[in-house]
């Protein structure tokens, strides 16, 4: 169990009213995630992209974190959705997303904060941007033949595109009804 005096936490780009709602329609009358008993609907309210997922820091930790963060200048840029596909792949299907065309400001914004923090917070991974809209939570056979389908059908959905002015240190706790996140300081491009 962490400590009190630690949070949860993660960096990341959140969107206005408009974006989650084209999420919610290809939630709901797309893709009709709601009908499959396997997968978990993910609240197009606390949609976002993860520039960074920081785990448990410290309080502490956390206010030195936004410091490093409000010294990073970059300018808004424009993010383009589309498709929809799954992660690892649609035989074991564990999350459903909404792709994120290459960008490369979004690639420089995130080369940015890869080298403002310490690196424990960027580890070898490749930089994938995505929205997660759904997350699988258990093999159903009888339902996974029709969502692969559903989802093949829009992997190349033009969902639609985001102007990206601003970027969050988010906490992030987590419950039985999903995770709670709560913008701890934004940080304005």
């Amino acid at each position: 169990m962490m400590s009190m005096q630690s949070i949860r936490s993660f960096i990341g780009i959140d969107f206005d009213d408009n974006t989650k709602a084209a999420f919610l329609k290809i939630q709901r009358e797309m893709l009709k995630l709601h009908e499959f008993t396997s997968v978990r609907v993910v609240s197009p309210g606390t949609a976002h992209i993860t520039l960074s997922f920081l785990g448990h820091v410290k309080l502490s930790e956390a206010s030195r974190i936004s410091e490093v963060l409000r010294s990073i200048s970059y300018h808004p840029f424009c993010i383009t959705f589309r498709g929809v596909d799954v992660f690892p792949n649609k035989r074991r299907m564990r999350v459903i997303y909404i792709g994120i065309l290459p960008s490369k400001d979004l690639k420089e914004l995130y080369g940015l904060l890869a080298t403002a923090l310490p690196k424990r917070y960027f580890p070898d991974r490749r930089f994938d941007p995505h929205v997660t809209v759904g997350r699988v939570k258990r093999f159903v056979p009888s339902e996974q033949n029709a969502l692969a389908d559903t989802i093949s059908a829009l992997s190349t959905y033009h969902v639609g595109r985001f102007n990206v002015s601003a970027f969050q240190l988010k906490k992030s706790t987590l419950t039985s009804k999903g995770p709670i996140y709560e913008t701890l300081e934004e940080f304005k491009l």
